[in-house]
């Protein structure tokens, strides 16, 4: 039998170190599988969007609006725009904790974002969100609100 090279020996302690550091890897995050419109709000009024309605329908917004829009799964590439115009939006992370989705504090597993917009309503117009999912094929999900 050869005896081992004192060297050789000392690398499987420092591999070890190496793999032991690795990160344990999840879950593959999800895709994106949905983006909608669910709430405009503005002086005159606050509606909730039901799912495949384009238009609002309780009043005229003016003046400034919030439009909170949900996406579940995870994008790259998020971006507003209301009759064509770039919006800055704020996303707050919502996580999934057992049977019950709500705002990321620590707890459960990321399922998606709400993003909302602020954005100032002269005239009826259209409010468009598009994202692209993180996970090939990067499909492109976009939903489209007509804001009256």
């Amino acid at each position: 039998m050869k005896n081992a090279n004192p060297w050789s020996l000392a690398l499987i302690p420092c591999i070890s170190l190496l793999l032991g550091a690795a990160p344990a890897w999840g879950a593959t995050a999800p895709p994106l599988s949905e983006v909608r419109v669910f709430k405009v709000e503005s002086a005159k009024c606050s509606e909730t969007i039901p799912e495949r309605v384009n238009t609002t329908q309780m009043c005229e917004h003016r003046g400034p609006t919030k439009v909170s829009v949900m996406e579940v799964g995870l994008g790259n590439n998020p971006m507003g725009r209301f009759n064509g115009a770039e919006l800055n939006g704020q996303r707050t992370p919502v996580c999934q904790v057992g049977n019950i989705s709500e705002a990321c504090t620590g707890a459960g597993t990321l399922m998606g974002y709400i993003y909302v917009f602020d954005l100032n309503v002269e005239a009826q117009g259209w409010f468009q969100y598009s994202n692209s999912s993180i996970n090939p094929p990067q499909n492109t999900l976009t939903t489209q609100l007509n804001i009256r």
